[in-house]
């Protein structure tokens, strides 16, 4: 079996673990208090959820993969130094993608719900490092092993392009939830680049981090900010929400979105071409010319809409 079919079958495998793996933290729990460990903080239990989690769906998959395929871990992953240049570049990007991030976010969150923002908004009320621990540092360490690093080097035979569509792919795939899905595939599909002309898996694990860690200072500081609003003044704003104040909402983002997004592809494209030489060639034997749309692959696409459909009935 080739290193690609090996990696959709690894990334099949991984979602029908992920599927199920909602079912595995309530056992943790409940042996957690047969021994006397109990969560009476609702607050605390979702913060040990969130530190159980990348554990559970990505830590042991990744153990597992390397153990079976004896793969070397350094390799694979692309654990080298990155530039001090490149780095900052990243940083500066990772700030202008965001309001395209969130535009998305907005318009998909008038079909789906934001479960992501209510779960980040009831951990207002905890120490913010700790927040910043659980929402941020972790899964840009976790997941970016999992799909910058195995993800991306086994469909790396398939192209540039196409290697970092299908890591962005599967990585909105494996949050399981609508709402997340179309910026995650974005977000990922910009993080494989970063990895592929940079050759580190640190580029990708940045970029992750300035992300998430400013979307959850933003949300912990609006909470915070809610805390000492009357709720009476509360319930007047969400009366007062109007069609018009959302459209002007929409209005706003997305023109910023626009005008973000310009200059991070200005300077998207002048980081491609001092990193392009960066990019190894392939070995002739690994040249794109995968068929990547296989019965895995299908399977895969079958679960994920599968689980999507009966989780949102």
């Amino acid at each position: 079996m080739n290193r690609y079919k090996q990696t959709i079958y690894f990334m099949m495998l991984l979602l029908i673990y992920l599927s199920v793996s909602e079912f595995i933290i309530p056992i943790i729990l409940s042996m957690l208090k047969l021994v006397g460990i109990y969560f009476e903080d609702k607050t605390y239990l979702i913060v040990f959820i969130l530190f159980i989690t990348p554990i559970i769906c990505s830590l042991i998959p990744m153990i597992l993969y390397f153990k079976v395929t004896k793969e070397s871990v350094i390799k694979t992953i692309k654990i080298k130094k990155i530039s001090m240049k490149n780095f900052l570049l990243i940083l500066l990007m990772s700030f202008l993608i965001q309001p395209i991030l969130n535009f998305i976010a907005l318009i998909t969150s008038f079909i789906f719900p934001n479960n992501v923002s209510n779960t980040m908004s009831s951990l207002s009320s905890i120490p913010f490092l700790i927040f910043l621990f659980v929402s941020a540092i972790l899964p840009a360490i976790f997941e970016e092993f999992v799909f910058r690093g195995i993800i991306l080097s086994g469909c790396r035979s398939t192209g540039i392009l196409k290697s970092s569509l299908l890591s962005g792919l599967f990585f909105g795939i494996m949050h399981l939830d609508p709402h997340q899905f179309i910026y995650a595939f974005f977000a990922g599909t910009i993080f494989s680049l970063f990895v592929l002309y940079t050759d580190s898996i640190f580029a990708s694990i940045t970029s992750h981090f300035i992300i998430n860690g400013t979307q959850g200072l933003f949300v912990f500081i609006s909470s915070r900010l809610l805390e000492n609003t009357p709720n009476q003044s509360i319930e007047e704003i969400s009366s007062e929400y109007s069609y018009k104040l959302i459209l002007n909402e929409v209005i706003s983002i997305g023109l910023t979105a626009v005008i973000f997004t310009i200059l991070f592809f200005l300077i998207f494209k002048y980081f491609i071409k001092i990193n392009k030489n960066n990019i190894a060639p392939l070995p002739s034997s690994e040249m794109p010319q995968e068929k990547i749309i296989t019965i895995p692959f299908i399977i895969t696409i079958i679960i994920f809409l599968t689980y999507i459909i009966f989780t949102n009935i």
